[in-house]
């Protein structure tokens, strides 16, 4: 069967599928029961994969990203997610050219909201140092409305300004920053796959982006916009340079967050009513 259908058959990512033939990573132990129910593997067969995986993880030179978790923050910050999200903000800091009142990344505006949303970001590591985030809080309509005007000021954010998704429906996600270090790229498809589960995570509950937006401050940033399917709307109004950029959700089952998730392809093409 092709990576898509198989991924249908275990309601996982087709990237996550890849990753288990690749043994980049090995299957989570909610799903062992779906190997057996599903497939026909017997606790034998999945011990063996699990021991085959774990002997070429200790034998290869690849880079070891983890996504940032529990698990990890208790290990790296001591159990304290505020001391994780400003690690990100930080990161940010850093990695961002110098930005314009108004666009930079003010830790005074963002750690609250980090704090505050902490499953609306993800970050990955590489040992003790955080080399990749991204963040998508939810706008409320008046702050959509200005950022598809080009006139979203983020250092007007507050956590009062970004909506909680309790009940199902549709939102708009604005994200800030997506971050990846020079020279971890390969961090990347880590840093999707994360997102994409977020996505899934949404979806499960019937959560829905009715669009995702960011703005563009560098070339490199732009090209990202366009590789994710994402369309121009606009300049923001601080610079002429600096993009409006948007993914309908209408866009999002066949983008490529739909082609590595088969769940939440479905449940944005059955919302687009196809």
């Amino acid at each position: 069967m092709t990576q898509e259908e198989l991924a249908e058959l275990l309601d996982v990512s087709v990237d996550a599928i890849g990753k288990y033939e690749r043994s980049v990573s090995f299957i989570r132990g909610d799903i062992e029961h779906r190997l057996a129910s599903n497939l026909g593997w017997n606790r034998q067969e999945i011990m063996e994969c699990r021991e085959d995986w774990e002997s070429r993880q200790s034998s290869s030179g690849r880079r070891n990203y983890r996504v940032l978790e529990e698990v990890l923050v208790e290990e790296l910050y001591d159990g304290s997610w505020l001391k994780a999200s400003r690690a990100a903000i930080e990161m940010a800091q850093a990695e961002l050219r110098p930005l314009p009142n108004g666009l930079e990344a003010d830790i005074d505006v963002f750690l609250p909201i980090y704090e505050t949303f902490r499953d609306h970001w993800g970050g990955i590591m590489l040992g003790n140092r955080m080399v990749a985030k991204w963040a998508l809080p939810f706008l409320l309509p008046e702050q959509e409305a200005r950022f598809r005007a080009g006139q979203l000021i983020e250092a007007e954010l507050s956590v009062d300004l970004i909506r909680r998704a309790i009940l199902p429906g549709s939102y708009f996600g604005y994200c800030p920053a997506l971050i990846i270090r020079p020279g971890h790229e390969g961090a990347s498809s880590l840093l999707l796959s994360s997102f994409v589960r977020f996505l899934e995570a949404l979806a499960e509950r019937d959560v829905l982006l009715h669009g995702l937006g960011s703005v563009s401050v560098s070339p490199s940033g732009a090209q990202i916009c366009k590789d994710l399917g994402m369309v121009r709307l606009g300049s923001h109004c601080l610079d002429a340079s600096f993009g409006i950029w948007e993914l309908p959700g209408a866009a999002v089952s066949g983008s490529v967050f739909g082609r590595r998730s088969a769940m939440a392809r479905r449940k944005y093409a059955e919302a687009d009513g196809r």
